[in-house]
């Protein structure tokens, strides 16, 4: 996505972790100046079209200067960005600047000023290792003329959600205002001691909530390297074990709690320390987990286990360590340390939730359109998309976006016939996904156009999961493709 020098990544990864991990964290008076105003303007891809961009709109975003020329703001404003500008308080410059890491799933985003006058004037911002619960506190937020206010908030509990409907589970902060937020980034502070506690990433004032990113979150993001995602992931699925039948077949002792591993991540898992499926998890790290998945945080209260493998704690260090897990496999206790490690994509059949600011891709065979399936393509449809959409489609979305074993490859979808003279017969035939080329299986697109390109039969032939067929002549493909390419005025065939 964004490329960086190495030397460059090295030299980053030192501002930051001197900023960070070594200075004092201090409190913000209100002569400070390190909230900034980030404007973006992005074009968005168009998943049905693939080959077209939408009409360009600007996104805003709050920033927090944390030293050197980088400020950290949300990722919402930066996905398909195609300029960015930095506005800062007693200035009416625009600032250019450039992304340099973007943590999608933890919804946050590092960009650098390079002018040297933007740090004129600025004060940085660090952030502490732990949030104060529950407690009075005050955002701060950049007004228009560029004036900065304050407003007051309360923070209520720590909580485990999905920030932007990603793939991990991460800690956020629930947060309660009789004020209007805007839920873009607003830097949040102690009342009291005026210590930076966290950035505010959604807001609904009929509900006068939202949730903050907790400092400690934002920490662990401006400590990872550049080149590198700073949430680990636990890399399975869990199911409750209430049931006293199911707990006695599992032999579950009765002081002994746990949850059942229900699915486990392709790729995740090496070597002996491994978790399989129907393993009772009964500790992690040396807390216990409750039937329901829960344990005793000893100052925020009852979290999800979830928390334990995602967050960032002086007791449980970030990935490339190893984390202890007591459990039982096949009626026998078993001790086992799984190293933590971010999400492996490969993973992934299906993409969901946040788009991680990547292009849908494209292949075109004589006029066929073929894309992999992703929920970004169904929600095209609009809001209703759960009802418009093809009910296979809308199963494989719910049921399978995983993938089940290693050899499993993406789900290629027709999505729609360019009506051309030559494929006439085909023009009815839309979401359809599939299954062969030619009687052998592509496990991704790239594979597909491989077997295109490099087939010696007369003809393609094309079979559907739903039973239905397309068959071309090898030779008329390139003419078809070529009269739709002149016809829909599209610029090549396939965009990888």
């Amino acid at each position: 996505m964004f490329k960086i020098p190495f030397i460059f990544s090295i030299v980053l990864s030192s501002i930051l972790i001197s900023n960070s991990l070594f200075a004092k964290v201090l409190p913000i008076s209100k002569d400070d100046n390190s909230v900034v105003q980030v404007k973006s303007t992005v074009q968005y891809p168009n998943f049905i079209q693939p080959w077209r961009f939408k009409n360009p709109e600007t996104k805003r975003a709050y920033g927090v200067h944390v030293g050197e020329g980088f400020v950290l703001t949300t990722t919402h404003a930066l996905n398909y960005a195609t300029n960015i500008e930095v506005n800062k308080y007693g200035s009416l410059k625009n600032f250019t600047a450039k992304v340099i890491k973007m943590e999608h799933d933890l919804g946050l985003s590092l960009i650098k000023i390079d002018d040297k006058d933007f740090i004129s004037g600025l004060s940085s911002v660090s952030f502490p290792n732990e949030v104060f619960l529950p407690s009075q506190g005050l955002l701060l937020e950049y007004k228009e003329y560029r004036n900065l206010g304050e407003k007051r908030i309360r923070s209520i509990k720590l909580e485990m959600d999905t920030y932007s409907n990603g793939y991990i589970e991460l800690p956020y902060v629930e947060i309660q205002s009789d004020e209007k937020l805007e839920g873009i980034g607003e830097l949040i502070l102690e009342e009291s001691s005026r210590i930076p506690q966290g950035m505010v990433i959604t807001f609904k004032d009929s509900q006068n909530s939202g949730k903050m990113i907790p400092s400690f979150m934002i920490k662990q993001f401006l400590d990872c390297k550049v080149d590198e995602s700073c949430i680990p992931f636990k890399g399975f699925r869990f199911r409750p074990l209430t049931d006293k039948g199911a707990r006695e077949y599992y032999s579950v002792k009765k002081e002994d709690q746990g949850v059942l591993v229900a699915e486990v991540y392709p790729y995740h898992f090496t070597g002996k320390h491994s978790l399989e499926i129907e393993d009772v998890i009964l500790e992690v790290a040396g807390f216990k987990i409750d039937p329901k998945g829960y344990f005793e945080h000893p100052k925020y209260g009852k979290l999800t286990l979830s928390y334990l493998f995602h967050s960032n704690e002086d007791f449980i260090k970030k990935q490339n360590v190893k984390i202890p897990i007591k459990l039982i496999r096949d009626r026998r206790i078993l001790e086992l340390e799984l190293e933590l490690k971010p999400l492996n994509e490969n993973s992934i059949r299906i993409p969901f939730g946040n788009t991680r600011n990547k292009k849908p891709n494209y292949f075109i065979v004589g006029g066929a359109v073929f894309q992999e399936l992703s929920e970004h393509y169904l929600m095209e449809f609009g809001a209703q998309w759960r009802a418009r959409v093809s009910k296979y489609l809308l199963y494989l979305n719910d049921f399978r976006h995983i993938v089940s074993n290693p050899n499993e490859g993406k789900v290629i979808v027709l999505t729609q016939i360019l009506p051309l003279t030559g494929n006439q017969a085909y023009h009815s035939m839309h979401q359809n996904v599939l299954q062969t080329v030619n009687g052998k299986i592509p496990k991704d697109l790239n594979e597909f156009r491989k077997m295109i390109s490099s087939s010696k039969d007369e003809f393609i032939h094309l079979e559907f999961t739903d039973g239905s067929e397309i068959i071309f002549k090898a030779d008329e493909i390139q003419r078809l493709n070529a009269e739709a390419l002149k016809t829909f005025k599209i610029p090549a065939a396939d965009n990888f």
